[in-house]
């Protein structure tokens, strides 16, 4: 076992977790820094137009980005289950072939972005006032599409055999160089949405090139060689098969929540500027209950390459135990710091305050149901049940949610009405992905168990 690496398959679990999650939870933190640091310095120095041209972007970037990081997901679990299988040449293969998957994805996703950037953006009715901030932050924002996948793959590499340390590393130095470009642009420069997106764009330079480097200088299978990088057939239809379906799960989500922003806009740049600021503060809150949906991915593939079935399922608990633990952390802090942190992005702008303690006071409690909900989905994927996942998801998730507001929300018409659409669509999910787990585990189990058998024979 190399210094980086963890031993999933073998010994206890309740702290192998912890320090997993922990480590891959202060990372995400940290990179959701860029975005907050963003929104922040933005919505303090720039005014309410540019906080809400850079706050109704991010579900546009979204929707892209996160089609093509669901293959990240694909990558992890295709080198957990060879890691699991000890399959050295798949997993030298899988690696390389991940990182191109990010490069070219990404530059996909930046042209298409850029060339239809206004439209993109008419189509979630940006009122006018906030257009041109929207459209240069968005222009500008897209260039780091590719650096941000690049990392995000290379630290799904990592993490793929335990490895959280060194990208929590990379993140915390990239962090601080974008907060104090963030400050230098806008503050010094008088710049607006643009000045927080160069600087968002060179801090993502920076995460992939030391990415880059630490990968390529790995002691083991997963070690890149820049000559290498390329499409190899048999790994990229493994991690496509599992990567699209989340990828596919991860843009109707996104879809989704541009109705949700659609509807948002309509009640004007206030509310934009004021859920804006309530959706930086609760992304962290999201990125938190990902550790544990993270772990949940990662201990269950590798135990399923082992064919270890009670491992599996005693991951579920421990992820779940812990959603809950700090589900009771962030409605406390919703509880006592709910109209203080949205303040921190508007200060002095009530309007924008109210609107957005508004909808912190509907969402803020409710992430423990989205944690328990992303355990059980990253435990089906990690089982290799990405398809199944995917359907429930989006049946339930984005049903749901679109469900809510095309009946619910149109006849009530409250900017409460409209963010009731998330607890009740986690909820809802949650239950179909415990149905779906139940069915998967058993008979992935009946099925390992008659192959244990024939080999034996």
């Amino acid at each position: 076992m190399h210094r980086n690496s963890m031993n999933m398959v073998q010994g206890p679990l309740w702290g192998k977790i912890l320090r997993f999650s922990l480590t891959f939870m202060l990372t995400a933190v940290l990179q959701q820094l860029y975005n907050a640091a963003d929104v922040l310095i933005v919505g303090r120095y720039g005014g309410q137009e540019a906080l809400a041209g850079v706050g109704t972007c991010s579900v546009l970037v979204d929707l892209f980005l996160n089609f093509i990081l669901g293959l990240s997901a694909g990558a992890t679990v295709v080198l957990g289950q060879a890691m699991g299988a000890k399959n050295s040449k798949g997993i030298g293969k899988a690696s390389h072939t991940a990182i191109a998957i990010a490069i070219y994805g990404g530059a996909l996703a930046t042209a298409i972005c850029f060339l239809f950037a206004e439209p993109l953006l008419r189509m979630i009715d940006v009122p006018d006032n906030v257009m041109p901030q929207a459209l240069l932050y968005l222009r500008i924002v897209v260039i780091g599409f590719i650096p941000s996948l690049v990392y995000n793959f290379g630290a799904a590499i990592l993490r793929a055999k335990g490895d959280t340390k060194r990208a929590l590393y990379i993140v915390s130095i990239s962090g601080i160089i974008n907060v104090l470009l963030n400050l230098f642009f806008v503050r010094v420069c008088n710049m607006r949405a643009d000045g927080v997106a160069i600087a968002t764009v060179i801090s993502q330079i920076f995460t992939a090139v030391l990415i880059l480097y630490v990968l390529c200088h790995e002691p083991d299978e997963i070690r890149i060689s820049i000559r290498k990088i390329r499409i190899h057939k048999v790994e990229f239809w493994k991690i496509f098969k599992i990567g699209i379906p989340t990828g596919i799960q991860s843009s109707v989500y996104s879809m989704s929540n541009i109705i949700v922003q659609s509807s948002v806009n309509s009640f004007g740049s206030a509310a934009i500027a004021g859920a804006a600021a309530t959706s930086s503060i609760t992304k962290f809150y999201n990125v938190m209950i990902s550790s544990l949906y993270q772990a949940a991915l990662v201990f269950s593939s590798q135990n399923f390459g082992a064919g270890k079935f009670d491992r599996i399922k005693k991951t579920v608990r421990i992820c779940m135990t812990y959603v809950l633990a700090l589900g009771l952390i962030q409605s406390v802090i919703t509880f006592f710091g709910g109209k203080f942190l949205v303040s921190l992005y508007a200060p002095g702008d009530m309007e924008a305050i109210e609107m957005g303690v508004r909808k912190f006071n509907i969402i803020g409690y409710a992430y423990v149901f989205l944690g328990l909900m992303n355990v059980l989905s990253g435990t089906l994927r990690g089982m290799g049940a990405s398809f199944l996942n995917m359907v429930t998801s989006v049946l339930g998730v984005c049903g749901i949610r679109i469900l809510w507001i095309l009946t619910v929300f149109a006849a009530i018409g409250t900017f409460e009405a409209l963010y009731l659409c998330y607890p009740i669509s986690w909820i809802g999910t949650g239950f179909l992905h415990f149905i779906m787990f139940i069915y998967v585990f058993r008979k992935e189990k009946r099925r390992k168990e008659t192959e244990f058998c024939t080999s034996s024979v």
